[in-house]
């Protein structure tokens, strides 16, 4: 019986106590402690049966500041990471270790991470719920992982130092991808532009009811009277934005995000994609911002990214064909390697930008500078019409002495003095005799090189007879001038037609692009959708960029006036008598109404593209410029061929195949377009230049490279001499240089194709310029004074241009982070840099360049036709 209940008592006690005993060693063991301190590391070995809760404590001053929180640990692996879990008021943030980031080659691990959580106790609040200090919690760490052996790990919880950035101070950093660092802001810093924590304090403490001391008191209504003055006085002159500035010394991808005053704040690749603006670089950034956007302050997050691929875009291109990798065109990859790992320096400072006073004044400069054009019309107009009064009335009273001496001497009471019209008749052959007579030598010494099947070479003309020019007469003017001035008029007005339409149905769509670019720019944040010169990017309203797309004003301003000027002398034209009209270089109106609907056209299309600026849309800028450049070729060959000048349908034909050519070339700029192009471009040079040296009679045929070997056999020193030395010597000069610009491009073989078509086509468009002006000097043709003055202008403007335009400070063509290097400051009255110069000087170039082109012949406006050479 005794040993019955001695059982009993010891099923009682030692089953459960065995119990307890198992669940002792195989439960978790968890260690709470709440006397953990800042600055301090702590060492702890965590396993799955033991856990780590830790509260850090702190001074009240120090929760003004975020805490940082580093864990390193050299034992936790892939299979059992170490989990670290952060608690604070304001939300729970969650990391592990080892980090795993999967980069293009492998697979990397970091061994330390640290991550800065939101202040406890942000003194720039104005939330009275935590005006209590007291109640808010203190950051606590939680420790676990699932290893079964006991994992070493360090941690340690710091405040971060210089949080709060001062204007214009610089402040330096290291980060690693593993460990982010981000700064805040705050865009009140009163008194003296700077970071016054005192005085914030002293306004927390008012907001939350606390007493003040007179110190205090004196304190809060001096700031209360400063902030005062800036909103009701200052806001004319008060800087609204800043401009971050960030530099680096290496190669090292990373992004930059730019978050609101808010909780929790993103500082990962992934997270920062949900808030804010981002942007990445290498060794330069820059971004504006403006206090509408964020109006407290903002936090500048600084993120190392694991790999340079989103900063890089150069890639091996093993299908190149041997010939392109001879010539230097192997694209291979360049891996950038850091000597300490992914450990990334950074320097950054933050500066105001411009007042909105400043504003005005730089942007009432350039519309001054672009209205005093204006000023120089009027006055110009005003000047000539006194002139013209002058001369009128010494005209009249000339008529009103012969009108008397006539009376006194035949007695006859006839005022009205007889006049004779003088018609200038030409031959059967439809040359004048004038004509004939200046180059019969030389036309003869041509012709004896020439056999009789050659005449096959030259295109017949509906209104010059193919013989006039075979038998010895030179060919002038008025031979190609033979159409009414009306059907040259209509011909004309289909010019202004056509870039009428292009222009309407080209600009709209294009409008409404760049407003979806912008709005997409502003909901997402992305700061790589744009190419803007960050360091001189100054916001307005809704663009990000203002003063790039303010800057195109000059040409829709001086467009207008070229479209004035040309009205006006439209005018003087129709005032002409009809036997007036028949002297000089026939007038096409409609051409030079095109040229100058062509140059507003530009301004547009280049501010809708300055809008939003990257690779998709950089045709918008220069698909006008094309347009210019052809429309005043064109111009300048009906000067002296009136009659055969190209239809608006062909010319508008031509400069769609560009703008297509253009489009492939931006598109897929690969070896073999930039090999056929080049190809197109030099056969193109080659034909031209026939068409110019024979006059236009020049056609292309089966039969003519025989004849040519057969004259080439027979006389090669006549076939090889030039008939016309100094045509064939510019034209030979003009062919060098487009060899050279073909060159050029084969040897860079760039993304920037449309950059290189717009250089081939306004190179010939000056070398053809320079042809026509020797050319009339060659013909001992005089040129006005001040169209020497519009050639000296428009030379000189378009070279001092040329320096601001190859001084690039943004480059599409590269990455958005590579594009950054280039990022400089304004240079011009702290609105303006020098691709903003160059819009000014560009556009008072092509105004020059009209004026030229409008007025260079203005010295055969009294010169019969018969007179006047084709070349």
């Amino acid at each position: 019986m005794e040993l019955t209940m001695m059982l009993l008592l010891c099923l009682v006690f030692c089953i459960p106590f065995s119990f307890c005993q198992q669940t002792k060693n195989n439960g978790i063991i968890f260690h709470y402690n709440n006397t953990y301190m800042y600055n301090v590391p702590y060492v702890v070995y965590v396993s799955k049966n033991t856990e780590y809760i830790m509260e850090f404590a702190g001074d009240l001053d120090e929760y003004d500041t975020p805490a940082r929180v580093t864990v390193a640990s050299d034992f936790a692996n892939r299979t059992y990471p170490l989990f670290i879990t952060a608690r604070q008021q304001k939300g729970v943030f969650s990391w592990q270790l080892p980090m795993l980031v999967q980069t293009p080659d492998s697979l990397e691990q970091f061994t330390n991470i640290s991550r800065t959580l939101c202040p406890h106790n942000n003194i720039y609040s104005e939330d009275e719920d935590t005006c209590d200090v007291s109640t808010l919690n203190t950051p606590i760490v939680h420790l676990t992982s699932s290893s079964p052996e006991p994992i070493m790990v360090t941690i340690t919880v710091e405040t971060v130092q210089d949080f709060f950035i001062k204007l214009n101070t610089e402040t330096n950093l290291t980060t690693t991808p593993s460990q982010p660092k981000y700064y805040f802001y705050p865009f009140n810093q009163e008194p003296n532009k700077m970071v016054d924590l005192n005085a914030i304090s002293i306004k927390r403490k008012y907001i939350c009811n606390k007493r003040l001391d007179d110190s205090e008191q004196r304190t809060l209504d001096r700031y209360f009277v400063q902030s005062n003055m800036e909103r009701s006085y200052g806001w004319f002159s008060r800087p609204k934005s800043v401009i971050v500035m960030i530099e680096s010394d290496d190669d090292i991808c990373a992004v930059i995000s730019i978050q609101n005053f808010s909780c929790p704040v993103f500082d990962n690749e992934r997270d920062i994609l949900y808030d804010g603006y981002y942007l990445t670089m290498t060794r330069r950034g820059g971004i504006t911002l403006t206090q509408d956007t964020f109006p407290l302050g903002f936090y500048i997050v600084f993120i190392v990214k694991t790999s340079d691929e989103d900063c890089t875009a150069a890639s091996g291109n093993s299908t190149l064909p041997r010939m392109a990798r001879i010539l230097g065109w192997d694209e291979t990859r360049v891996d950038v390697a850091a000597p300490d790992g992914r450990l990334k320096q950074f320097r950054f400072k933050i500066i105001q930008t411009i007042s909105y006073q400043e504003y005005m004044i730089a942007a009432g400069a350039a519309l001054a500078f672009f209205l005093s054009f204006y000023v120089a019309f009027i006055i110009a107009v005003l000047c000539q019409r006194k002139k013209r009064s002058d001369s009128s009335m010494e005209s009249s009273q000339t008529e009103e002495g012969r009108v008397t001496v006539a009376v006194d001497t035949r007695g006859k009471t006839d005022t009205l003095p007889r006049r004779r019209r003088t018609i200038n008749t030409l031959d059967a052959s439809g040359s004048s005799r004038q004509c004939l007579a200046g180059e019969e030598q030389l036309i003869q010494s041509d012709r004896s090189s020439m056999s009789d099947t050659e005449s096959d070479d030259f295109e017949d003309d509906a209104t010059v007879e193919k013989d006039d020019y075979m038998q010895g007469g030179k060919l002038c003017v008025a031979n190609l001038s033979r159409c009414r001035p009306r059907v040259l008029s209509a011909r004309s007005k289909m010019y202004l037609w056509n870039v009428l339409t292009v222009a309407v149905f080209y600009t709209l769509p294009v409008i409404q692009l760049v407003v979806t670019y912008q709005r997409l720019l502003n909901q997402s944040g992305n700061q790589d959708l744009c190419y803007f010169n960050f360091l001189c990017a100054h916001p307005l309203m809704m663009l990000s960029d203002f003063n790039h797309v303010y800057s195109n004003l000059g040409y829709v301003l001086l467009g207008t006036l070229f479209l004035l000027q040309v009205w006006r002398r439209h005018q003087w034209h129709r005032s002409k008598t009809a036997i007036e009209k028949e002297m000089g270089i026939p007038q096409h109106f409609g051409l030079l109404y095109a040229m100058g609907v062509a140059l507003v056209s530009e301004g547009l299309l280049s501010a809708a593209y300055h809008v939003c600026p990257n690779s998709m849309n950089f045709q918008f800028d220069t698909s006008f410029m094309y347009v210019t450049a052809v429309l005043c070729m064109v111009k300048i060959y009906q000067s002296r061929h009136p009659d055969i000048n190209a239809r608006a349908h062909a010319t508008f034909g031509v400069l769609a195949l560009i703008i297509f050519l253009g489009l492939v070339g931006v598109l897929n700029a690969n070896f073999y377009f930039w090999v056929a192009f080049t190809v197109l471009h030099l056969v193109t040079c080659l034909v031209m230049t026939f068409q110019i040296y024979y006059l236009g009679r020049f056609r292309l045929g089966g039969g003519m490279v025989c004849r040519a070997a057969r004259a080439l056999a027979a006389a090669p020193c006549a076939a090889v001499t030039p008939a016309r030395c100094g045509r064939g010597v510019l034209l030979l000069l003009a062919n060098l240089a487009n060899w050279a610009v073909a060159a050029l491009g084969v040897a860079q073989h760039g993304r920037d194709f449309a950059s290189h078509l717009l250089l081939v086509l306004m190179s010939n468009l000056f070398l053809y310029t320079l042809f026509y002006i020797a050319m009339k000097l060659l013909h001992r043709e005089s040129i006005r004074w001040y169209s020497w003055v519009y050639i000296a202008l428009t030379y000189s403007v378009w070279f001092g241009s040329s320096y601001f335009y190859l001084d690039l400070s943004t480059n599409w063509a590269l990455t958005p982070a590579q594009s950054r290097q280039s990022n400089r400051e304004c240079s011009l009255l702290q609105l303006y840099d020098s691709h903003d110069v160059w819009h000014f000087l560009s556009a008072t170039a092509m105004f020059f360049s009209f004026n030229m082109y409008l007025t260079i012949d203005d010295n055969l406006a009294n010169v019969p036709r018969t007179e006047i050479m084709v070349f």
